[in-house]
């Protein structure tokens, strides 16, 4: 199982827009951490001044260069390093979400698998029925209705067998999608469902688990630190923007070098715009981590309670009720063979502990997609 979740880890379509993203936030976060964000501007000029005495040609070049002086950098390095713990902590989770699905189709395909054992074997179990009511016939201690029930059963056994074969290809199907694997090639899956005797832990301590370790829930904290960021570099984003530079000029045969400074005003536009939009996204970032917390309890309470329950539920088959189970279908065909039960109670006693066994098989896989569920809640990757 674990081979398995490792195999769809790798090779999963479903992680290659996390991973895009993944990257591209990391090269967002290379941009922010230039130390100067804004190119230089050139300004050029050049014409004609006209005189009385000749007519001389004017020329002037400037060079500035706008600077960031009120910490604006170092919080747009923090807002783009929070998107990046974001989109990192929103891939993991995917590989979570991920992890739970490949192990409960593993699951299913093991269930599926002993369906078919157990298919096999009621077909067997049929077949002889049927013989035996034959030979029961042929000796004048049945009846034809005996005869044609048994035949009416191998017929109901064959048709089980057909239906498990067809949950078995549809399972192992399932799992392949997920493990990336070619419909056309073969799988074996080395493991087994059984009941875990293993007390299980509380649910305060997996509910404090989930909120701290939950990729999901560290991916909306990470969202709300980069919202705050952003709320901040928009209100220094609107205080005035000093630029220095140096200029160059020429009049009448004299060249003239000088330094200037300039400061663009924020009078008209002081990034309302900006600073309204990022306060709205902090304010919906602290929102949903609050939402997200809660949810996170939530699904771990009805992960918890349906583990336990799915626990209960297959260890009524434990100690000694399967193996009395088995044991009643080796002995019940030759008792009716001896004429120690009739045809009614064989059937009884066949479909009891056929039934029972395909319950046990359910138990275990419910209780295997139950415990990845709970994994998934928690956030536990294995």
């Amino acid at each position: 199982m674990e081979q398995s979740v490792a195999l769809a880890l790798e090779r999963s379509p479903r992680l290659i827009e996390g991973r895009a993203e993944a990257a591209s936030a990391q090269a967002q976060l290379e941009g922010a951490s230039r130390l100067i964000q804004d190119n230089p501007q050139l300004q050029a000029a050049v014409g004609p001044r006209f005189r009385d005495v000749g007519n001389t040609v004017e020329i002037s070049l400037g060079l500035s260069q706008p600077l960031e002086l009120f910490g604006q950098r170092g919080t747009r390095q923090e807002a783009a390093q929070a998107t990046v713990s974001s989109r990192q902590a929103r891939l993991e989770s995917l590989k979570v979400e991920l992890a739970a699905e490949v192990r409960q189709a593993f699951g299913a395909a093991l269930a599926a698998e002993q369906a078919i054992t157990l298919a096999q074997d009621a077909l067997a179990l049929a077949v002889e029925g049927r013989k035996a009511a034959e030979e029961r016939l042929n000796a004048g201690a049945a009846s034809h209705i005996e005869v044609n029930t048994a035949r009416v059963e191998l017929g109901r056994a064959q048709s089980e067998r057909v239906r498990a074969g067809r949950q078995h290809m549809q399972a192992h199907a399932q799992l392949k999608l997920l493990l990336g694997i070619a419909p056309s090639e073969a799988i074996a899956l080395d493991g087994e469902l059984r009941a875990e005797a293993a007390p299980a832990p509380t649910l305060a301590s997996l509910a404090e688990k989930a909120v701290s370790q939950r990729q999901d829930v560290k991916a909306a904290r990470f969202e709300w630190e980069a919202a705050q960021a952003e709320a901040r570099l928009a209100r220094r984003q609107s205080l005035p923007t000093p630029s220095i530079g140096v200029s160059y000029g020429r009049e009448e045969d004299v060249n003239i070098i000088q330094g200037t400074l300039g400061i663009d005003l924020p009078i008209f536009n002081r990034n309302q715009a900006a600073r309204g939009v990022s306060s709205a996204r902090e304010l919906q970032a602290r929102q949903n981590l609050a939402a997200l917390e809660r949810f996170a309890r939530t699904e771990v309470e009805l992960a918890f309670n349906r583990y336990l329950t799915a626990q209960a539920d297959a260890e009524v088959f434990g100690g000694d009720v399967l193996a009395a189970l088995q044991e009643n279908l080796s002995l019940v065909t030759e008792a009716y063979r001896a004429g120690k039960v009739d045809f009614l109670q064989l059937l009884i006693i066949r479909r009891d502990a056929l039934d029972a066994h395909r319950s046990y098989i359910e138990a275990l896989e419910e209780l295997n997609a139950a415990k990845a569920q709970l994994l998934k809640a928690v956030g536990d990757i294995q």
